[in-house]
């Protein structure tokens, strides 16, 4: 086979290579040349690289390799590799040991392709390669074996544009991400490259640095610590001690904050600087430790830097670590002194002091829960040899989340929900609701308490409805209802605070203060309560709630609705309404349903009095705004 001489031999030369496709390795790197030379239609040049490309098609064309049909219910592995300007990826199965090829891909990187991130590229060449090689996917279950991050991405639908795109579309294939492994086999020596990692990736600085600097005066011991993240991010921290110390020990103290906060912020790779000659010799192993102290201290500085990839400490002249002395000053000042960007601490032992504890023995339930088929598969991937059941643990696993050792389910409207388990969760409804917060609310209020509490369990609403009904407080108080249902009445208040309902309760029990009556009044349009315990019920007490409760809170309203009480049917409150230029309205008397919004409230305020009372009766005055809130 010669060389091409002119655009059209190429061109059949790569319509002769689109053939052999499903039999190239990496088919995009090899034909990247010819593809260049299409595209120049009008000057044909056979340049010495694009001849140097030919020769080594060629050679490869006559390795190769035996491709295979992979057999019914067969697992299919699949490699991917990325250059500059292609993509490719291999589909293979095993058999006794040995890898054998399926089936070959490529895709040739066009545009904005060739600016995409390194991660995208990889979820790119899986998405390709499940478009040409669809009947396949759906088929059987797959393996990608990488050593990328794509399995973050691509299981999760928390990514956007693209990679969402992608993930969706993959999510509908029983593809399983495992660590890379050796490509097993002479047949693909040639896609070998495909493992190493790009040579165009930039190194990423993953160093932190901290700044330390202790001492000990006559105001006080103090200590100064910056940590510098590999962005350049500082974050200043003040120490006070209330224990006497050296300035060696303080900074030693110094050095172990700034260790234990680094650690804490994901580090593992630390350079320590300080202006002590002694302590930075101690930790590197140069000067010996005699005082028993110091022997404590060096020892718990090597634990905590013990399982660190790397750490080196060092010395700097005093006047490069000013910044960090100027923070010991600052922590001999008083607190409130102390900027925003600072961090504030006071420490009131020394680190190398045991604790005094108290053992404690637990005893640890290890049954298993609902939260294990999904933590198993967010932690490590695996799933129940069931096919049906695998495919309903991973498209449920997408609502939860594995952070910090504890799952989490996501929700359209909230916060992440803690997942917890139905025996932990009926503690949490017996603390809503009748422990600490005492609201005796209904069962589906209950669950949506819950819910807005931050905690989540499958049996939620079934154990909230369960617990009102085995609750004696709530079925001895609830009301009965023997009546057929009744359409509810419409209210019209298109405005906020522009009209209000208002009705007394009582007589009570006396409360302390001599409190005997609950005056209630409701918006409308917000369904705003405010209520008050009051001795009595005269027009003054009247005037100076609404004065006090609704005009001063929520502005002049344009009308109150009353009942037909002598309280409210004086001349003199409709005398002050009108010169504020507020209309009164009354309700019929023998039509309730006129002033039903605030009837409805006191019916609620009347039976959560009851239920949050037993025997001291004259605490309900003490207990309104708990009922209210």
């Amino acid at each position: 086979m010669t060389s091409p001489k002119s655009v059209k031999e190429v061109q059949r030369l790569t319509g002769c290579l689109a053939a052999l496709g499903r039999f190239l390795s990496r088919g995009g790197d090899k034909c990247h040349y010819f593809f260049g030379k299409i595209k120049k239609k009008r000057k044909f040049e056979w340049s010495e690289s694009a001849e140097t490309a030919f020769v080594r098609l060629k050679e490869h064309l006559n390795t190769l390799p035996r491709l295979v049909s992979p057999l019914q219910g067969e697992t299919l592995y699949v490699y991917l590799a990325i250059s500059e300007w292609s993509l490719s990826a291999v589909l293979l199965t095993e058999r006794e040991g040995v890898q054998l090829p399926v089936y070959f891909v490529s895709h040739v990187l066009e545009n904005a392709e060739l600016r995409y991130l390194p991660i995208e590229k990889f979820a790119l060449a899986l998405f390709m390669a499940s478009k040409k090689l669809r009947p396949y996917f759906l088929a059987h279950k797959l393996v990608v074996y990488t050593d990328q991050p794509l399995k973050q991405p691509l299981t999760k639908l928390d990514a956007a544009g693209r990679m969402l795109k992608w993930a969706i579309e993959l999510n509908a294939f029983d593809i399983s991400y495992e660590p890379r492994k050796a490509i097993k086999g002479q047949a693909f020596a040639n896609f070998t490259a495909e493992i190493t990692r790009p040579t165009f990736e930039k190194n990423v600085a993953t160093r932190w640095t901290v700044y330390v600097d202790g001492s000990s005066t006559q105001n006080g011991c103090e200590a100064g610590i910056i940590c510098q993240s590999p962005e350049g991010d500082k974050y200043e921290y003040a120490m006070r001690f209330n224990f006497q110390t050296s300035n060696n020990e303080a900074e030693y103290e110094a050095f172990l904050a700034g260790i234990k906060m680094c650690k804490a912020a994901g580090a593992q790779e630390i350079l320590a600087l300080s202006d002590s000659q002694l302590i930075v010799s101690q930790v590197n192993g140069d000067y010996e430790a005699r005082d028993p102290n110091m022997i404590k201290y060096m020892q718990a500085v090597r634990q905590e830097i013990e399982h660190l990839k790397s750490f080196e400490a060092k010395q700097i002249p005093r006047t490069e670590n000013n910044q960090a002395d100027d923070l010991s000053k600052l922590a001999s000042s008083a607190s409130c002194d102390t900027p925003r960007h600072v961090f504030w601490e006071v420490k009131e032992r020394r680190s190398i002091e045991q604790e005094l504890y108290t053992p404690v023995v637990a005893i640890l339930d290890r049954s298993s829960t609902w939260m294990d088929p999904i933590i198993a598969y967010k932690v490590d991937g695996s799933l129940p040899d069931d096919s049906s059941l695998a495919a309903k643990i991973q498209k449920r696993s997408s609502w939860f989340e594995w952070w910090n050792g504890v799952l989490y389910k996501k929700s359209f409207s909230r916060p992440l929900l803690r997942c917890v388990t139905p025996e932990k969760g009926k503690e949490i409804l017996d603390d809503l609701h009748q422990g600490l917060c005492n609201s005796h609310i209904g069962g589906r209020a209950l669950a949506e308490k819950a819910l807005r509490t931050g905690y989540y369990w499958p049996t939620l609403r079934e154990d909230a409805l369960a617990m009102v009904q085995k609750c004696d407080k709530c079925q001895r108080f609830s009301h009965l209802i023997h009546r057929p249902s009744h359409p509810l009445t419409p209210i019209t208040s298109p405005i906020p605070f522009t009209q209000w309902g208002m009705d007394l309760l009582g007589p009570y029990t006396a409360a302390p203060g001599g409190r005997r009556y609950v005056i209630v009044v409701v918006d409308y349009f917000t369904k705003w309560v405010e209520a008050e315990a009051l001795k009595n019920i005269r027009t003054s007490d009247v005037r100076a709630f609404i004065w006090k409760n609704i005009m001063t809170r929520f502005g002049i309203p344009q009308a109150i609705v009353f009942d037909n009480g002598p309280q409210f049917e004086t001349h003199k409150l409709k005398e002050w309404l009108a010169d504020h230029g507020i209309h009164s309205c009354f309700a019929s008397v023998g039509r309730p349903q006129a002033n039903g919004q605030v009837k409805a409230f006191n019916k609620i305020i009347s039976e959560g009095i009851k239920k949050k009372l037993d025997e001291a009766k004259g605490l309900w005055a003490d207990e309104l705004p708990n009922v209210l809130w």
